[in-house]
């Protein structure tokens, strides 16, 4: 198989005739149809149904042009790669953080490794739960910090730290219940909405949360700012790192409840966390030592 055969039996793909992909990759249209005759004859397999008047994938021939089409997505990075290291540019780090873990202890350990890095670039996204190992999986960063959410055998990890869990309320929503010293039953809390953070993993069929009550309103939102807005309004009651909120506890426009036979405060360690067969970059490398340091 050779990169020249899989180009022109994606053009056919995506132009609908042998002719037109000749045209639009600038090949001789015999040399196309060999292309495509040589894949299928070295995997014994029909990529297009012929009998049709225009070539048409078959079941063998859909599934390997998603696949084709990936290939050809990572040579186009590869290729992006290499001309920027000919031109002394080298590839951003590749972190992608967990939305809770933006606590001012990391953020100095953050800090500490630009400033000893001030040159490399760094391409930080952020995710919640599952969607952090899954932008591993998917190859969208190369080294992720988050909680234990989805881990197993096919990732290395070390843990960085570990985050306070707190359980609040509003006060004016607090005095509309019967309490003493802040302590509720979980049915009092039934008819208010428990403010959670999406799931952010496209392949979790459920929402991966850990700490719900098993009966009661439930409001998802997308990120911890939303969620800490829907607090401080009155608008639910929510499981929240409690460094988010450190301002509002000392106002008093939060207050920490405890919920009987719920987990209500907690430590929630935080790792930093790689794919065991990837070979990481320099950078990445770099990063990993020096947050291993810090630790």
């Amino acid at each position: 198989m050779k990169l020249d055969q899989i180009r022109a039996f994606i053009a056919v793909v995506e132009t609908g005739s042998f002719r037109s992909a000749a045209d639009a990759i600038h090949k001789a249209q015999p040399s196309i149809s060999a292309a495509v005759k040589t894949l299928e004859a070295q995997y014994d397999i029909q990529l297009f149904d012929r009998d049709s008047y225009r070539p048409t994938l078959t079941t063998e021939g859909k599934a390997f042009f998603l696949q084709s089409k990936k290939l050809m997505s990572q040579v186009q990075q590869l290729e992006n790669l290499g001309h920027d290291l000919a031109q002394g540019i080298e590839a951003p780090l590749r972190l992608c953080l967990s939305q809770s873990c933006f606590s001012d202890p990391f953020m100095a350990r953050i800090k500490a490794f630009q400033a000893s890095y001030p040159e490399l670039s760094m391409d930080i996204t952020t995710d919640h739960l599952y969607g952090v190992h899954e932008n591993l999986l998917k190859d969208k960063s190369e080294i992720a910090i988050g909680p234990r959410y989805g881990l197993d055998d096919r990732h290395a990890f070390t843990e960085l730290l570990q985050l306070e869990i707190i359980t609040v309320i509003a006060p004016e929503l607090l005095a509309t219940l019967t309490h003493k010293d802040n302590r509720l039953k979980p049915s009092q809390l039934y008819p208010i909405a428990q403010v959670l953070v999406n799931n952010s993993a496209l392949n979790q069929s459920e929402s991966g949360h850990r700490y719900v009550l098993p009966t009661g309103k439930r409001w998802y939102v997308n990120d911890y700012f939303s969620k800490k807005s829907l607090l401080i309004h009155g608008l639910g009651w929510a499981r929240i790192p409690r460094y988010m909120v450190k301002t509002e506890l000392e106002s008093g426009s939060l207050v920490i409840i405890d919920v009987e036979n719920f987990t209500s405060h907690s430590q929630l360690p935080i790792f930093m966390i790689r794919l065991r067969h990837q070979t990481l970059s320099y950078q990445a490398n770099l990063f990993w030592e020096a947050m291993n340091r810090y630790s």
